[in-house]
Formats: structure tokens, C-alpha cells, sequence
């Protein structure tokens, strides 16, 4: 009876450590697919933010050489009329 017991005793003491490493083994699984899903979505935005300021700097660099022509154009315009002015 008595190695019966210690039989059991130490079938629970083992159980009792496999439960240890079970729940130890999911912590870290959760915990390792939270860091891995924030760290992926942290990536992806800052991708995303990049992308989009490279499209906002592209289409302000456009803007603006269009303005500067425009501007350009426009004193030309004026150049000739003010010349035509003078001459008469």
C-alpha cells in the first residue's frame, strides 16, 4: 500500500509539473503572438504613413512646378503687355 501511495504521489507531482509547463508554454505563446501582432500592425503603418507622404511630398513637388509655371507664364503675360504699353 505504502508504494501505492508514493506511486501516486509521484504521478501527481509530475502531473502537477506538466500542468506548470503547459500553462508556462502559454503564456509565452500569448505573449509572443501579441508582440508579433502589434509589432506587424507598428510596420504596417509606419509603411503605410510613408507611402502616403511620399504621395502627399510627390503631389506637393507637382503643385508647386505647376504654380511656378503658371507664375512664370503669367509675368510673361504681363511683360508683354507692360512692353506694349511703354512702346506706345
Amino acid at each position: 500500500m505504502k508504494n501505492l501511495y508514493l506511486l501516486f504521489v509521484g504521478m501527481f507531482l509530475a502531473s502537477c509539473a506538466s500542468v506548470g509547463a503547459v500553462i508556462d508554454g502559454g503564456k509565452k505563446l500569448g505573449t509572443s503572438a501579441v508582440d508579433i501582432t502589434v509589432s506587424t500592425a507598428g510596420d504596417i503603418t509606419a509603411s503605410a504613413l510613408q507611402d502616403v507622404s511620399g504621395v502627399v511630398s510627390t503631389v506637393a513637388d507637382a503643385t508647386s512646378n505647376v504654380v511656378d509655371v503658371v507664375v512664370e507664364n503669367v509675368d510673361k503675360q504681363t511683360d508683354e503687355l507692360e512692353d506694349k504699353k511703354e512702346e506706345k
